[in-house]
């Protein structure tokens, strides 16, 4: 049986291809088409079918990862939502939070225009209060007349989002029921089945969200299906989620939400599931393509969440991934401000028209520009057909940034190098310094087709002392699908504080969300032997505005378990905030459950003792720049490295769709799963 993991970027679409009993993995990569995406995606699987010599109907599984919610929203594109909100609080979109980011006084912040607008928020007479009593009952009479207004207008989804509907969800489910029987075409999505927790702005915010994205996930999923009926691909079909976890392409229809954050999230479990297999504990993942850099931070092989992301600066409160992301990819365009200050991104020249050097119609420099001009990019040993692309490459830097910078064309491009590093030095410093954690104890685990061209310089710079850069790290995105697990999150919210709470009222807020999420599995047709369920609790000192999530045992818990749980907060709120208030009062805010349903994975292990190197294993040899200073490279390919060989740098070592850089006074060496090591001291 074959799975298969599909990871859509802006640039490339990666494809990684595994042998479930045998644990075997191929590797390819094609060209994203933006305009037709599943031709991009299709043409990825007829090439690594044919490269594996097997037929399309042996792939079992498929996991898709993808950025259609974010890009889709960056470019409006959907049809009309509505929503239906408590009377008096149709404009919670408008209003948001008095939150303003990193300066509070910028009275000359741009806010995104709300995705529904004024006179497409209708009120319902209703209330409930925030313990789930009835103050007022559902006006039927008036939601028929909101429904005969909405039908009238065309509209394709309905958001619904009640006052208090997480403490009481019958206001919700009484309205998309007359929704569904009064006009059953139209997409509802209600809050009390996305988000049932409290603060109405992050609710409803993620609620239009959802419902805003329905209709084009339904034709995206239906488009992707037939495809694949077309390919004779009969796979069982999921995609990615931000939770770093995956769902059915039926679940996807009705939270596509959940999904949002999907793109880089794959690389990242791949990066902990390698590290845990190497015991790297504590790692920060650098994952650089061709549009963009994620980052995310690791400890002891547990990841961070947060509820607190948000999509085009929509907010959403789902659990997703901790990380920073940046316009810092190898297709970054670079440019000069009214200023004359050089700068690169966020605007990419994506996949078409590419870099300059790729020959496909791009004019602008960008930052695969830059590493080819200094000579870190090797034009013999490139992917992409590189001819005579230097003396056009370097009248680009020449003329858009050398000449009005006043500057030499191989110092621009050392420039342009530099500015891509310190943008992302600084969301580097941005998961770890800021929230309390020190670089330095941790290995930058880099991926992704330009991150080895720049991890060890960024390495060097805040001094952590290993850099590991796995196999195929062009393609680690899709590899970090097939080793993904369906999971589904449930959370519900209820204020208490020490005195409120008992071990009692624990274990029945947890028993009923362990029902749902064992319920939710049962959907997606997991075995039980393959279930795993995890408890945590979002918790606060009394009168803080936002939580901390606590783990929380797997058992029949007592009053010693809420002292530990108290505890944890404490040492958790230290480490990051640098104090805690151990004589403050706290309080229990939101309680969740992650239902895990658990996959087979392939033996990374196995896999690298079968990666064998058939050509010419003797080194090439070139002209690279770093600082300013022509230095003598060995030019390598990758697979004619084995487990225990060492370079002694400068060195460029090259595969499909990926170079690594071996910076001056640096080492690296070859591991028990073929990464590349480096270390950015010679002498360690």
């Amino acid at each position: 049986m074959y799975r298969i993991g599909i990871d859509t970027g802006g640039t490339n679409t990666d494809v990684v291809l595994t042998d479930v009993e045998t644990g075997r993995i191929f590797y390819t990569k094609t060209p994203t088409t933006p305009k037709e995406l599943l031709r991009g995606i299709n043409n990825g699987i007829n090439k690594i079918v044919g490269e594996c010599h097997i037929d399309h109907q042996d792939i079992k599984e498929l996991i898709y990862g993808t950025t259609i919610v974010v890009n889709m929203i960056a470019q409006k594109e959907s049809e009309a939502t509505a929503l239906i909100t408590t009377k008096g609080f149709k404009d919670v979109l408008e209003i948001g939070r008095a939150y303003r980011n990193e300066n509070i006084y910028d009275i000359n912040m741009e806010k995104p225009e709300p995705l529904v607008k004024r006179n497409l928020r209708f009120e319902a007479s209703e209330r409930m209060n925030f313990l789930g009593d009835v103050l007022q009952p559902v006006n039927e009479q008036e939601v028929l007349e909101i429904i005969k207004s909405l039908k009238y207008r065309n509209i394709r989804a309905v958001a619904v989002c009640l006052m208090h509907s997480y403490a009481n969800p019958k206001h919700e489910i009484q309205i998309k029921e007359m929704i569904e029987r009064e006009w059953p075409d139209v997409y509802v999505s209600i809050s009390s089945e996305i988000i049932p927790q409290f603060r109405e702005y992050e609710r409803t915010s993620t609620t239009v969200i959802n419902a805003y994205m329905m209709p084009n996930m339904a034709s995206h999923i239906l488009d992707f299906k037939k495809e694949m009926e077309i390919s004779r691909v009969s796979a069982n079909c999921y995609m990615m989620q931000g939770n770093a976890g995956i769902m059915t392409f039926d679940a996807a229809l009705s939270k596509p939400v959940s999904v949002s954050e999907s793109g880089p999230i794959a690389g990242i479990i791949a990066a902990n599931y390698m590290s845990r297999l190497i015991g790297e504990k504590n790692i920060i993942t650098l994952d650089m393509g061709g549009t963009s850099a994620d980052v995310a931070l690791i400890q002891n092989n547990i990841m961070r969440f947060t509820t607190e992301s948000n999509v085009e600066g929509y907010p959403i409160s789902i659990p997703t991934v901790d990380l920073s992301f940046i316009g810092a990819g190898g297709g970054s365009i670079a440019w000069c401000d009214a200023g004359g200050a050089l700068k690169v991104g966020p605007i990419s020249a994506g996949a078409e028209p590419g870099p300059v050097c790729y020959g496909k119609g791009g004019i602008k420099p960008t930052v695969t520009d830059a590493n080819l001009v200094t000579g870190r990019i090797r034009p013999e040993i490139f992917e992409e057909n590189l001819d005579n692309a230097m003396d056009k490459t370097s009248a680009a830097i020449k003329e858009y940034i050398a000449n009005p910078l006043g500057i030499d064309t191989l110092k621009a491009a050392e420039g342009i190098i530099d500015v891509v590093n310190s943008n992302m030095i600084r969301a580097i410093k941005f998961v770890s310094v800021q929230k309390g954690y020190d670089p330095r104890d941790f290995a930058l685990v880099a991926f992704g087709g330009a991150g080895g061209l720049h991890a060890g310089k960024l390495a060097e710079d805040l001094e952590i002392p290993r850099v590991i850069i796995p196999y195929s790290p062009g393609t680690f995105c899709a590899l970090g699908l097939v080793l993904s697990d369906i999971k589904c999150d449930r959370v519900h919210s209820r204020l208490l504080t020490r005195e409120q709470i008992n071990s009692d009222l624990l274990n029945e807020i947890y028993i009923s969300l362990d029902k749902q999420g064992i319920d939710e599995l049962d959907k997606q047709d997991v075995a039980e032997d393959n279930r795993v369920l995890i408890r945590t609790c979002d918790m606060r000192y009394f009168g803080q505005a936002f939580e901390i999530s606590v783990p929380m045992p797997f058992k029949h818990l007592d009053n010693h378990d809420i002292e530990d749980m108290i505890e944890k907060f404490h040492n958790l709120h230290e480490q990051a905030y640098g104090h805690c208030m151990k004589e403050d009062p706290i309080e229990f805010v939101n309680y969740r459950v992650s239902a895990l349903g658990t996959f087979t994975k392939p033996d990374l292990m196995e896999n690298a003792k079968r990666i064998s190197f058939k050509g010419n294993k003797e080194r090439a040899t070139g002209t690279a720049v770093f600082g300013g200073k022509a230095y003598q490279v060995s030019v390598i390919n990758r697979d004619s490295l084995n487990i225990g060989d060492k370079i002694i740098g400068p060195a460029i070592i090259a595969e499909m769709g990926a170079t690594s850089v071996v910076y001056p006074n640096h080492t690296a060496e070859i591991d028990e799963l073929k990464n590349i090591v480096m270390y950015t001291n010679i002498n360690v």
